[in-house]
């Protein structure tokens, strides 16, 4: 599930439907969202979306993702 923040310029992606969870890891602006039940991967929420690469959100987000669906999402190329 994806929803996209246009105001702030903020990506959420959920795995799955959206779960209680928090955010472990903050990779520069990219934060890594487990669950409070069972610490599973839950999604990633990408601040300043506009300003990133596909080739920089492909190295950082830990599970495979297809990018380009996300842009597509947003609407930017």
């Amino acid at each position: 599930m994806l929803n996209y923040d246009r105001d702030h310029d903020v990506l959420y992606v959920s795995l799955g439907a959206p779960k209680p969870s928090y955010a472990d890891e903050d990779i520069d602006g990219i934060l890594v969202r487990r669950t409070f039940d069972g610490d599973r991967l839950s999604g990633v929420t990408i601040m300043d979306f506009s300003m990133r690469s596909k080739k920089e959100l492909q190295e950082r987000i830990p599970f495979k993702l297809n990018v380009d669906e996300l842009y597509d999402f947003v609407g930017k190329r």
